[in-house]
């Protein structure tokens, strides 16, 4: 394994190549994108989310990676502790090329919503996030990713109700 293997050889063509392009069997870069519904979301095609969009851009230059999206809607990264250990099992021990962690956008939530995780416990919780990942998969790249500006008219009227979401918040935790 990992050795380079024409296509074409391995069909049995003697002549000429069915892409031209020599394929490998080592084993393909892989992506793993944790997060709450904007990375969940990032798979979709309509409108098309930024897991596509990346995934895209790779492709167009690499011409083959894995891109395994583990977004939860509604996660906090006090959840996302709880689930990220069998999330690493599940996913094997190839280290993935890189990891993506994107939360925030919940834990800043309004203080006594449900879902709001205080800023100490979630630079701990994010900590945490990133040490286990480097402990299952050493050498992994591990990049962060801040919750996004919170447009509170928009999301206000998303909910049909005064939300428990502002800029100030989202700004702090980013």
């Amino acid at each position: 394994f990992g050795k380079s293997v024409k296509i074409s050889n391995m069909l049995g063509v003697n002549k000429g190549r069915v892409s031209g392009i020599p394929y490998t069997l080592a084993p393909r870069p892989n992506f793993f994108l944790f997060g709450d519904s904007i990375t969940q979301a990032g798979s979709k095609v309509d409108p098309l989310g930024w897991v596509l969009l990346l995934a895209d851009e790779y492709l167009a230059v690499n011409r083959c990676a894995e891109f395994s999206n583990r977004g939860f809607a509604g996660y906090n990264t006090r959840w996302g502790l709880l689930i990220l250990p069998q999330l690493i099992r599940e996913h094997g021990p190839v280290a993935p090329s890189l990891a993506t962690v994107f939360f925030g956008a919940n834990d800043a939530c309004r203080e006594g919503a449900r879902q709001h995780v205080p800023m100490a416990e979630y630079t701990a919780n994010l900590k945490e996030i990133v040490g286990m990942m480097r402990k299952a998969w050493p050498g992994v790249v591990v990049l962060l990713i801040p919750p996004p500006p919170i447009d509170k008219e928009a999301w206000d009227a998303f909910k049909g109700q005064d939300g428990e979401r502002c800029m100030e918040s989202a700004g702090a935790y980013a």
